[in-house]
C-alpha cells in the first residue's frame, strides 16, 4: 500500500521534498556583515600581519567551501541585503536605494523555509523601514548606526542593552539558541545574524582600541591615484581619504563634541559617544588621548596627513572586523554546544569596501574592491560537498536558491539566482557567465553616478548612463582597473560583443529602469569645474 501511494504521488507530479518536511532537517545560520573588504581574508599577504585579523573566519575557510569570485548586485546595504534574501535583483524588489522600504509582499528565503517547517529567527541590523516578515523570532536594531548600548526592537517592545553592538547581537542569538535547547525544540531552524560594525565611522569595541597600535600597515599602490586612465566619474566622487574623511567625526580626534549638527551625515560618532555610560566614555577617551596628542605634535600636512588618515581608518576597520570575527567564534561554539554538528553556516557581506585603493574609503562602485564579497559555506559535519575553493562566478542572488537546493525545497523558480552548488553543466544560465551590477543612487553622499555593469572572469564593462560615459577593463592585464580601454581600437570587436551581451542580460532579467542620458545643463552641474577633483 505504501509503495502504491508513493507511485500515485509521483504520477501526479507531487514533490515529496516540498511538502513541508526538510530532507535532512539541517539547521542553517546565515551571518552577514555590513561590508567586508575581501583582502582582509588574506591579510598575511595584503597587510603583512603576523596573525590574521579574522582567525575564526580563516578556520571556517579552511574547513568549508569558499567562492573566490563572489560579487554583490548593488553595493548599497539595503538593496544588496534584500537581494540575498529574495534571490532577485534590486529592481524586482522595488528597493533601489538605502532608505527604501522593503515590501512584505516579496517571497524571501525565510518565508519559504518557514513554510517548509523551519523555525526562523533574525538578530541585528534590519534597515528596511518595515517590520520583519517570515521570522518567528526577531530582535532588531532600532538604528543600524548604533554601536554602543543599542536599542533593540522585538514583538515584545523596545529595550536598551549595554555593550558593544556586535557582542550584544551575538548574546541575543546564543540566548535564543539555548532557550530552544531547554525547551526541547524539534523544528530545524534558520537564523539570520546581521552585524553592522563595519559601517562608517568604524567604532570598535573598547577591548580592541589599542589593537595594531604598534605596527605600520602597508599602503596600497593606488593610495595616491590620480585617476587619469579612468572615465570622469572617478574624479568627481566624494569618498576620498584626503578630502572627505573627517578628522573629528570619522577618526576621533579632539573637539569631537563640537561636531553636533544634526544635518551632518557624519554625526553618528557623536551620537554613539552620547550613548556610552561614564565608564565606557572614560575608557574611550583615555585610549585615544595619547595617540591624538602625538598627531597634534607632528602637525601632519600633505601626503603625510593622507598616510596618517589611512593608517587610522584601516586600523579601526580591522578592529571592527576583529570584533565580528570573535563573535563568529562565539556563534560556532554556541552551535556546537547546543545542536552539535547538525548545522551549515553561511558567511557573506552585503558589499565590499575600499581600504585606501584609489585613495578611497567608500563603496557603491562596480569596481572590484566595492563589489567583491566573501561567500563561505561550512558544514559542521565536514561534508566534502561543501569543502574546497570554487572560482565560479557567484552573485548575491545565488545564495537563497543555493540554500533551498541544499534543503531540496521548491521556491527558487521565480528567483534570478541559480544554485551554485550544482555541477557547472547543470547551471547554464547566461547571467552566470557574467555578474550583473546596478547602482541607482545619485546624487548622494558619495557622489557615485548611477551605473550598470557586467563582469566576467577577464573583462568588465561599466555604463554611467546619466552622463553616457563608459569604462572597459581587461581584468587579467589590469586587475586594479586603472586603464579604460573603451576608446581603444584594438578592443573594438571584443567590446562590441560585450555590449551586446550587456543588452541581452538586461533584457533577460527585465531591468527596464530609466537609463536615459540627462540633459546637458544637468550634466554641467555635476561635471563643471567646481565639482571636479584633480590631484
Amino acid at each position: 500500500m505504501k509503495i502504491f501511494i508513493l507511485w500515485i504521488l509521483s504520477y501526479l507530479g507531487v514533490s515529496l521534498s516540498s511538502q513541508g518536511k526538510p530532507c535532512e532537517k539541517r539547521n542553517l545560520v546565515l551571518v552577514m556583515t555590513e561590508d567586508h573588504a575581501i583582502q582582509t581574508l588574506s591579510s598575511k599577504t595584503e597587510f603583512k600581519l603576523e596573525k590574521s585579523p579574522v582567525p575564526n573566519l580563516s578556520e571556517l575557510l579552511r574547513g568549508g567551501l569558499n567562492f573566490t569570485n563572489a560579487f554583490c548586485t548593488n553595493a548599497n546595504t539595503g538593496p544588496s541585503t534584500a537581494s540575498f534574501l529574495t534571490g532577485r535583483y534590486p529592481h524586482k524588489n522595488d528597493l533601489l536605494q538605502n532608505g527604501d522600504k522593503f515590501s512584505g509582499a516579496h517571497a524571501t528565503l525565510a518565508k519559504i523555509l518557514q513554510k517548509n517547517g523551519y523555525e526562523t529567527a533574525l538578530f541585528g541590523k534590519w534597515d528596511f523601514g518595515s517590520e520583519p516578515e517570515g521570522f518567528s523570532h526577531w530582535e532588531i536594531l532600532s538604528s543600524g548606526d548604533q554601536f554602543y548600548n543599542p536599542e533593540f526592537w522585538s514583538p515584545k517592545g523596545k529595550k536598551n542593552i549595554e555593550g558593544h553592538t556586535t557582542d550584544v547581537i551575538t548574546d541575543l542569538f546564543i540566548e535564543w539558541l539555548f532557550n530552544r535547547k531547554r525547551n526541547s525544540a524539534r523544528k530545524p531552524f534558520f537564523a539570520f545574524i546581521n552585524f553592522n560594525a563595519t559601517r562608517r565611522p568604524w567604532m570598535p569595541a573598547l577591548r580592541h582600541l589599542e589593537l595594531y597600535d604598534d605596527i605600520l600597515l602597508p599602503e596600497p599602490s593606488t593610495l595616491f591615484e590620480e585617476h587619469k586612465g579612468r572615465a570622469p566619474p572617478s574624479r568627481y566622487q566624494e569618498m576620498n581619504i584626503h578630502r572627505n574623511l573627517g578628522l573629528e567625526v570619522d577618526l576621533f580626534l579632539p573637539k569631537l563634541e563640537e561636531a553636533t549638527k544634526e544635518e551632518s551625515p557624519n554625526t553618528h560618532s557623536v551620537k554613539n559617544l552620547n550613548r556610552m555610560n561614564e565608564e565606557q566614555l572614560s575608557t574611550w577617551q583615555l585610549s585615544w588621548r595619547p595617540k591624538n596628542e602625538a598627531f597634534w605634535r607632528e602637525a601632519y600636512e600633505g601626503e603625510a596627513l593622507i598616510r596618517w588618515k589611512y593608517q587610522r581608518f584601516v586600523k579601526n576597520y580591522l578592529r571592527c572586523l576583529k570584533g565580528i570575527d570573535e563573535n563568529i567564534g562565539r556563534v560556532v561554539s554556541g552551535i556546537n554546544e547546543s545542536t552539535g554538528n547538525n548545522c551549515i553556516l553561511f558567511y557573506t557581506a552585503s558589499k565590499g569596501r575600499f581600504l585606501g585603493e584609489n585613495g578611497w574609503y567608500g563603496d557603491s562602485w562596480a569596481y572590484d574592491p566595492s563589489s567583491r564579497i566573501p561567500m563561505l559555506m561550512n558544514d559542521f559535519r565536514d561534508d566534502e560537498y561543501l569543502m574546497g575553493t570554487r572560482s565560479d562566478l557567484a552573485s548575491s542572488v545565488d545564495l537563497a536558491p543555493s540554500i533551498l537546493g541544499i534543503c531540496k525545497f521548491d521556491g527558487s523558480e521565480n528567483m534570478d539566482g541559480v544554485n551554485i552548488l550544482m555541477p557547472s553543466d547543470e547551471s547554464s544560465d547566461k547571467v552566470r557567465d557574467y555578474i550583473y551590477f546596478h547602482h541607482y543612487d545619485f546624487p548622494a553622499q558619495s557622489m557615485v553616478p548611477k551605473h550598470y555593469a557586467i563582469r566576467n572572469k577577464t573583462h568588465k564593462l561599466i555604463h554611467y548612463y546619466q552622463f553616457n560615459e563608459w569604462e572597459y577593463f581587461d581584468l587579467v592585464k589590469d586587475p586594479l582597473e586603472k586603464n579604460n580601454l573603451y576608446f581603444n581600437e584594438l578592443q573594438k570587436d571584443d567590446l562590441n560583443q560585450m555590449m551586446k551581451d550587456m543588452q541581452s542580460i538586461r533584457q533577460s532579467i527585465q531591468d527596464d529602469s530609466e537609463v536615459s542620458t540627462m540633459a546637458e545643463e544637468w550634466r554641467r552641474i555635476y561635471r563643471g569645474p567646481n565639482a571636479r577633483y584633480d590631484k
